[in-house]
């Protein structure tokens, strides 16, 4: 008996031995719960790693889909974190927002860590809303952590529409017998009838069927049902059915055939559309409109977490140390480059780690790309007219330093870029410039290009990290702000591109026009620069023949910067114009 007495007290022992962390409210069965005693010790000191991703990564939570909020919780204390609790709450009402329990976190020891995923679900029904999840980290002992936020957009489900877009009668070939071939449908005529419709929802219409019908008797109709598939946002789909009236026809305006369409849900549906066919007439001419799932409304507000606390940090991946830079195998000896960065703007707001892109994209400009000659202008360096001054071709410093024909050339810019008020002109802007007066101040980039163009170098390659839609850089701790009055305004620049017809042409910009560009807190750089540089170390060799095309670069930098700036703020995404297939480091 006190063998056995013994051999049960070994096992508790040795349980609560091993178990130094466990997790409550994790999906793997239990047999018996035993809460553990806490002892206070040491203070822990806790650090905790936030991602989120949903299961089509576009970081907005749509009707049925699911989602993991992860947090890996890391001690970096002398002490043992004890009785952790993960406490989310949300700020908004809707039943059909599902978030798993709340999760409970034993023991984490010293130099320890712990993995706590919070699934999170969106029911077919639910809201258009934004969540405000807060993010609580409860220790037995009050060494609590500030509380994090994860804003996230919720959307309902999107409806397809399916309308009636026109028709044409066809009176001639076969399974036809016309009195008159002239496009129009008489007594007495059998005719195929192309019916045109249209789904300009904002979801697939799912097994779309159409079914016609008539109220009289006099009219004979074939092919009055059939499968239509699913139908995509925007798309057009046709199909035929046979109309004969008979000489009893005695209706003057149009006749009672109607046509329905189902889809599976039953939110697109038409319902009994009267045809417009009069006798003796020709049918209106078909309309379609130019219809696209309409997501880019949401595209600034996906899923991004909220916090003040230097112990929270998101999961941005591994980062690259980009501040040293190894030279390449590529030399040109007849090359400059100019590099530009306004960090600090006297009548704007800061463009964050600016000045810092400038400094690093130059080491990357001299040891990666081989350049010959940089040279880099700083905030208030770019004042005034400096843009003209450096790159008007007849006049400006830059041009004594090509020879025609021969002379390579790079230019890199890093700051604010501007666009007007009706979003027709972009400009880069000099650090004391005022928005009133931008078509003086502002260098517009049409005018820009041409300039560079017009230098006659050999080849011109220019990186842009600046965005043209009308709001500052922010980050994961900087906010963005208005830099024009913009609100509500689509930019969509006319560009002139010099591109166009010269290969030799080519601009990588960080975003499109609708877009931010936003700053990476971890590098202190743009987030664009950064991947820039992470690419051009050699990352960007995706074929691995020791050689970083054009392609690849853009390729490697637009695949980082997409990714990553949903966990930031909002997509950003990379845009490239010219020639994919040139060399531009050969490692």
């Amino acid at each position: 008996m006190k063998k056995f007495t013994l051999l049960i007290g070994c096992m508790v022992i040795l349980f609560f031995g091993y178990s130094q962390k466990i997790i409550e409210g994790s999906s793997k069965p239990t047999r018996f719960k035993i809460e553990p005693t806490y002892d206070r010790g040491l203070p822990p000191n806790l650090f905790v790693e936030l991602n989120f991703q949903d299961d089509n990564g576009n970081g907005i939570l749509e009707s049925e889909e699911k989602a993991n909020l992860k947090l890996t919780i890391s001690n970096k204390g002398k002490g043992r974190a004890q009785g952790l609790e993960v406490l989310i709450n949300d700020n908004v009402d809707d039943d059909d927002f599902f978030i798993g329990g709340n999760r409970k976190i034993y023991f984490i020891g010293p130099d320890e860590s712990a993995d706590v995923i919070i699934p999170i679900e969106a029911g077919f029904d639910i809201k258009t809303a934004e969540h405000k999840l807060k993010i609580d980290v409860k220790e037995h002992f009050g060494y609590d952590m500030d509380p994090a936020f994860l804003v996230l957009n919720t959307l309902e489900h999107q409806k397809s529409k399916i309308v009636f877009s026109g028709l044409e009668i066809v009176d001639y070939g076969e399974g036809t017998g016309a009195i008159v071939e002239d496009g129009q449908l008489q007594a007495g005529e059998m005719v195929r009838v192309k019916l045109v419709v249209q789904n300009v929802g904002q979801n697939v219409a799912k097994n779309a069927k159409f079914f016609l019908k008539t109220l009289d008797e006099n009219i004979f109709i074939q092919h009055i049902e059939g499968d239509l598939g699913d139908i995509a946002v925007g798309e057009v789909k046709e199909f035929w059915v046979t109309v004969s009236p008979n000489k009893r026809i005695t209706t003057k305006e149009e006749l009672p055939i109607y046509v329905s369409l189902k889809e599976e849900l039953g939110y697109g549906d038409l319902e009994d559309f009267q045809l417009p066919i009069v006798l003796n007439q020709k049918p209106p001419v078909t309309h379609t409109l130019n219809v696209q799932a309409d997501l880019d409304k949401f595209k600034q507000q996906v899923a991004r977490f909220e916090y003040t606390s230097n112990k929270f940090t998101t999961n941005l991946g591994n980062l690259k140390n980009i501040a040293d830079v190894l030279p390449s195998k590529t030399s040109r000896l007849n090359s400059v480059a100019v590099v530009l960065g306004i960090e600090n703007y006297k009548d704007l707001p800061p463009a964050p780690y600016a000045d810092n892109d400038a400094t690093i994209i130059e080491k990357y400009f001299k040891n990666r790309l081989g350049v010959d000659q940089v040279v880099v202008f700083k905030n208030e360096e770019i004042s005034g007219l400096k843009f003209d001054d450096i790159f008007n071709p007849d006049y400006g410093q830059l041009q004594k330093s090509i020879l025609k024909g021969e002379t390579e050339l790079f230019v890199f810019y890093s700051g604010h870029g501007v666009p007007s008020k009706n979003g027709d002109n972009i400009y880069l802007f000099p650090s004391d410039g005022k928005v009133e007066r931008i078509e003086i101040q502002g260098y517009d980039l049409n005018k820009f290009y041409q300039h560079l163009e017009g230098l006659g170098a050999k080849s011109v390659t220019v990186f842009i990290d600046a965005c043209f839609s009308g709001a500052s850089r922010t980050t994961e701790k900087i906010a963005t702000e208005n830099l024009v009055a913009t609100k509500g305004l689509r930019i969509e620049p006319r560009l002139v591109g010099p591109w166009l017809k010269n290969p030799n042409f080519t601009v990588f910009n960080s975003s499109g026009a609708q877009e931010t560009s936003l700053g990476f807190d971890l590098s202190k750089t743009g987030l664009f620069t950064y991947f820039l540089c992470v690419g051009m170390q050699g990352d960007a060799d995706l074929n691995d023949d020791r050689k970083i095309t054009n392609g690849e670069l853009f390729d490697f930098v637009c695949s980082k910067v997409k990714e990553t700036s949903k966990k930031i703020f909002g997509i950003q995404t990379p845009q490239f114009r010219g020639n994919r297939e040139a060399i531009l480091i050969e490692l």
